[in-house]
Formats: structure tokens, sequence, C-alpha cells
């Protein structure tokens, strides 16, 4: 039976790096729709203040309602921090399908992205608190009758990701700073 080597071209290396990059593409065009939802959203908002042309259709003005208006920004962010994040995977997945990841710049990108979901939660936390006050202040009906009450909640596998991938980029460092070590002294 034909074992499937780690690290190299053809290895689970070389598969997880596609699969990046396919996630990676999808996300820049999650972002293209958010960006054209928030366009149509500015346009919308414009074409309501100027009272140009006909009332809007009831349709369009349920989907715009404040809390998509309110969550988009925070769903973008959301979207640019995973892509970001997935962009770093990829730059860490190149460099396991050259073979060699201990390279001085991968440090870097665990930490850019531990830095990402550090970014990420404290984003997650305050669109959550403004969501909440938001219908908390408008008072807006919720379907059902169905009683809105803001809950705040820690995300522990998300924070431990976070101390992991600082500690790994550390370990990363240090394992670049001792192969330089070890070429100077052979």
């Amino acid at each position: 039976m034909a074992r499937l080597k780690t690290l190299g071209p053809g290895s689970l290396a070389a598969i997880l790096k596609r699969l990046l990059d396919i996630l990676y593409y999808l996300l820049w065009a999650a972002l293209g729709v958010a960006s054209l939802v928030t366009l149509l959203i500015f346009a919308v908002g414009i074409y309501g203040v100027t009272g140009i042309g006909p009332s809007l259709p009831p349709e369009l003005r349920d989907l715009l309602q404040m809390s998509v208006v309110v969550a988009l920004p925070f769903a973008i962010f959301g979207l640019v921090a995973l892509t970001f994040i997935v962009h770093k995977l990829r730059n860490v997945a190149d460099t396991l399908v050259q073979g060699d990841p201990f390279v001085p710049e991968n440090a870097g990108h665990l930490r850019s992205i531990a830095l990402a979901i550090l970014a990420y939660q404290l984003t997650s936390y305050a669109a959550h608190g403004v969501l909440g006050l938001l219908l908390t202040l408008f008072g807006r009906p919720v379907e059902s009758g169905v009683s809105l009450t803001p809950e705040f909640s820690v995300n522990l596998g998300a924070w431990f990701a976070v101390l992991a991938l600082f500690v790994l980029s550390e370990v990363f460092r240090e394992g670049t700073r001792l192969r330089e070590e070890q070429k100077l002294t052979i």
C-alpha cells in the first residue's frame, strides 16, 4: 500500500494548498457580491433621501432593513479577515509543498493569522453589541413574538487558536534561527 507523503509536491500539503486556493478565490467572489450589495444599499439610500423617481418596491425595502445595513460592514470585515487568514495559510502551505517549512516568513505568517483571528473575535463582539443595542433602541419586533435578548458568549476555541498560533510562530522563528546557526557552524 502506497503511503502519501506529507511534504513536497504530490503530498498532503499540496492537496491542502489546492483546497486553500479554491477557498481563497471563493472568498474573493463573496467579497465582490458583498461589495455590490453595499453599493446597492448606498444607491437605495441616496435614492430614498433625494426622492427621485417612483417609490421602491416593498420587496426591496424589506430586504434592506436596518439590521442588514448595520450588519453588512461587520460581515464584510469578517470576509476580509477570513480572506487574509486563508491567504497567509496559502503562503505557509506553499513552503510545505516546497519541502522547507522552517523559513523566517512562516513565523510572520502565523503571527499575522493570530492577529487576524484576534481582530475578528473583537469585531464579532462589537457587532453583537451594536446589533443588540440597535434592536433594543428601535424596538424592532421579532418574528413570532419571540423577544430578543443579546447574550455574550466567548469562543474558547478561537482564543485557544490565537494563543497556539502565537506559540507556533515563536517555535518557527526559533527553529529558523537554530537552522541558520547550524548552517554557520558546519
